[in-house]
């Protein structure tokens, strides 16, 4: 008898401690976080985050929003949690899009990659100074506008205000000046909106 009295007591103990532990875990949550804010046309971010019971081998969904959905849905696949509940996952937006994941019935909070253009400045011609650009994205930007702007030591002046064609490009003659020209288009986001922020080309050096 006293042994089954033991026996229970050591029963009762042990279950009570295994309430309080998952007491103190609480619900499942996941967080994430984005390597980076913004990306241009083509590039891509990596998403991390952590399940809240800090073990490998858990599956996270990701989800993404894309403009202009109003509603998340899957990447397709699945990450799996490496040592202390860690995931990662890179994507590679093409429009400003927000991403959720998911872990058993835990949603995280949402993050937002916005993306920019990708702009071009090629030099077609030296003799004639002739130039041409191109502004990349997954829609056209027709009849939108870009800056040409030269960059110096007393600051930056925009040239020549260029309007894109139907495949989103431009050829332009600009005077260079003799010595070093520095040169760069820009894409307001007047003109890349809604779904894109501010583009602009890499620098492009020209000397004569």
């Amino acid at each position: 008898m006293r042994k089954t009295v033991v026996f229970l007591a050591a029963l009762v103990a042990t279950l009570l401690l295994v309430a309080a532990a998952a007491t103190a875990a609480g619900p499942p949550s996941v967080t994430i976080s984005v390597s980076r804010p913004s990306v241009v046309f083509g590039g891509s971010v990596t998403l991390s985050g952590k399940v809240s019971d800090n073990k490998a081998g858990q599956t996270v969904n990701v989800l993404a929003e894309p403009f202009p959905a109003t509603s998340f849905s899957a990447l397709g696949s699945s990450v799996t949690t490496t040592a202390g509940g860690h995931w990662t996952d890179v994507v590679k937006p093409t429009i400003e899009t927000s991403y959720q994941a998911t872990w058993k019935s835990a949603t995280s909070p949402s993050v937002t990659v916005k993306v920019r253009p990708l702009i071009t400045l090629t030099l077609v011609k030296l003799s004639t100074g002739t130039f041409s650009t191109k502004a990349e994205a997954a829609r056209s930007f027709a009849g939108k506008f870009v800056l040409l702007q030269r960059l110096s030591s007393t600051g930056i002046a925009t040239l020549k205000k260029l309007t894109l064609d139907a495949s989103s490009s431009a050829t332009f003659r600009v005077r260079l000046h003799h010595g070093r020209n520095r040169l760069r288009v820009v894409m307001p986001t007047s003109q890349t909106a809604p779904g894109y922020i501010t583009g602009m080309s890499k620098v492009l050096t020209i000397s004569r």
